[in-house]
Formats: C-alpha cells, structure tokens, sequence
C-alpha cells in the first residue's frame, strides 16, 4: 500500500512539473501565422496574443444583405508592457486602430469561413504580425 501511494505521489509530481512556458507558441514578426482561439502566442519574452474568441457577424444565412458583414477576433494583446483588450475585425472595410505601437497584427484569412459558423474550436486564423 505504502508503494501505491508512492507512485501516486510521484506521479501527481511528474504530471504538475511541466513548463508553463512550453504552452505558448513561438511566432515571428513579418511571417503569417494560424492560430486557434484560446492558445498563446508569444513573440518574445514581453508580448504575447491570445484569441479569446471569434464573433460571426456574416449575414444570415439564406438572407440577402447590403453588406456581407464580418467576422470580429476578441484578442488579448500583451505589449508595450501593458495588456490589451482588442478586436480585430476582417473586413478591409473596418477602420483598424490598434493601441499598442511595439506591432502590428493583420488579418490573413479565417477558416470556415461560412454564414453557418459559430464553433470556436473549429476556427483558424491566419494572421500575421508586421514590425517596420
């Protein structure tokens, strides 16, 4: 019994050890990237981005509109030593302005990218972040 709750023990150990670190994804400035919502993305020790959620603003389907609308990325933006709460929208149509100078995050692409599509694990992004 004594070995049992040894090896619990041990494992319990093993299983709380690992590096929070290996959890964010390395990226790069100037090289476009897929992220999926609720996963970090670190460009270095200091600044990071997280998608915490994507909105389907598309038209209804089987509706016809003026406009097709967009998707809208809810993001968590970490730099200049502060954290940021930012939304991405990925129509060229919608202004832009982004509150942190260090970079600058454009919209590449989303996957699915349908009326019908409100599944936050099922989205890609494709995005990529510009530094001059």
């Amino acid at each position: 019994m004594r070995y049992l709750i040894f090896g619990f023990m041990l494992l319990s150990v093993f299983s709380c050890s690992k590096d929070e670190t290996s959890q964010c994804l390395q990226i790069t400035y100037n090289k476009s990237f897929i992220a999926s919502v609720g996963k970090q993305y670190c460009i270095d020790e200091k600044n990071y981005i997280v998608i915490d959620s994507v909105d389907n603003q598309l038209c209804p389907c089987f509706f016809d509109c003026i406009w097709e609308g967009e998707f809208i990325l809810k993001m968590n933006v970490f730099a200049d030593g502060k954290g940021y709460i930012y939304d991405l929208g990925t129509s060229s149509n919608t202004p832009d302005i982004q509150p942190f100078d260090d970079f600058k995050i454009g919209f590449v692409a989303i996957s699915p990218n349908e009326c019908g599509a409100f599944t936050q694990e099922k989205f890609k992004v494709e995005l990529i972040l510009k530094k001059d």
